[in-house]
């Protein structure tokens, strides 16, 4: 089970991401990243993925988009940052603050 909460905040915009990055949720994923899309402005755009527990070969299509479109990256844990350092992902730590 996947739980998307999206931080509006003045300087980024944050997708919270909580729980397993896998089929069937992955279609939620996509639909909430192209909706927020719309809102973000002239904000960077965050990917927390600090309470993610797992990353499956199709969200990793989903996260290197991401990517592409300028989304930074906050994970926690050896899997989460393996995960992201072999796709080419750089992450940042888990001290990152809201609005930061």
């Amino acid at each position: 089970m996947l739980k998307i909460t999206i931080i509006d905040a003045p300087r980024e915009q944050r997708l919270v991401l909580e729980g397993r990055l896998a089929k069937p949720d992955l279609a939620e994923l996509e639909a909430t990243w192209q909706k927020a899309r719309t809102a973000l402005g002239t904000r960077k755009r965050v990917i927390d993925l600090r309470n993610t527990t797992f990353i499956d070969e199709s969200a990793e299509r989903i996260l290197l988009d991401m990517q592409k479109e300028g989304a930074q990256f906050i994970a926690f844990g050896v899997f989460n940052k393996h995960r992201l350092k072999r796709l080419g992902i750089k992450c940042k730590g888990s001290n990152l603050k809201a609005g930061a």
